[in-house]
């Protein structure tokens, strides 16, 4: 007599009598509820909202106007607000309404126009470099691998500085520059932003890779963005590229979590070289 009962791999429960996946019966066990959900997407409107500039006079709309506009529950609506003012983006103001009390700073997540100044590019705000250290150093196995015909201990160029906007800490960062480059990089001009300093040195860029990371910010790094220790982060790691491709330079850094990272116009490119395939088992 064939056996009509569901086979399945030991140890895994398909579903109870209902019909429902014991996988949704465990998600839903941990998922807010409704009405947490849709705070959640109140919240990240308005946050992407405060972060265009939407609300000229700082002035959020009322709770009615909110719930209008969003389809949402007062409920909904006033945890939103206290999730932005727990965010530190917003706060509630007697006789006033809810007023945004933070800037976040947009940066564009690619180089500038070669000879252009970054700051151009900003939202607002002039961008200075203090300088912390500016050294010759023998280059570690970390930098070495991933600066092209640099191996351990050839020379190259540390330079630490915090980058400020207005005079306002925004990132902290370490440069490993190697040598042929930094041999032509004037410790003078570097005024503005780093890929000024190698414009005005003729040092070509061509492109860079980037990966960022969220963190929480240590004693030193707190120190250095005049932020509490504890605070988010974004860690930085970069390698830029001249036009013959070769990797030229390597940046470690962090920057504060109030600014914000844009990339626009991304095409669909094969990305096939820069991938890792995974391992076949």
């Amino acid at each position: 007599m064939h056996d009509h009962r569901q086979h399945r791999a030991p140890g895994v429960n398909v579903g109870d009598r209902s019909g429902r996946p014991a996988l949704h019966r465990r998600v839903d066990q941990f998922s807010p509820g409704s009405a947490h959900m849709a705070a959640r997407r109140v919240r990240d409107l308005l946050r992407a909202e405060i972060r265009r500039g939407a609300f000229v006079d700082g002035r959020l709309p009322a709770e009615s106007e909110l719930m209008a506009q969003h389809q949402a529950s007062r409920e909904a609506v006033r945890e939103a607000l206290d999730l932005l003012r727990r965010d530190g983006l917003v706060e509630r103001r007697r006789g006033v309404g809810t007023m945004t009390v933070r800037e976040e700073y947009v940066v564009p997540g690619v180089l500038p126009p070669q000879g252009n100044l970054f700051e151009t590019y900003l939202a607002g705000g002039h961008i200075t470099p203090r300088l912390l250290r500016w050294s010759w150093m023998p280059a570690p196995s970390a930098v070495a691998a991933q600066l092209d015909a640099v191996a351990v201990d050839d020379d190259c160029l540390c330079i630490d500085y915090v980058l400020l906007v207005d005079d306002r800490p925004m990132a902290v960062f370490t440069n490993y520059l190697r040598s042929p480059e930094a041999s032509r990089v004037d410790q003078q001009r570097f005024r503005t932003d780093f890929y000024s300093l190698l414009h005005s040195s003729d040092v070509a860029v061509a492109g860079f890779d980037l990966s960022v990371q969220a963190a929480a910010a240590d004693d030193c790094t707190a120190t250095l963005l005049h932020i509490a220790r504890g605070e988010p982060i974004l860690l930085w790691e970069q390698t830029i590229r001249n036009p013959d491709g070769q990797a030229v330079d390597y940046a470690l850094g962090a920057v504060r979590g109030d600014v914000v990272m844009k990339f626009g116009d991304i095409p669909r490119i094969d990305l096939t070289r820069s991938l890792t395939p995974r391992p076949r088992r």
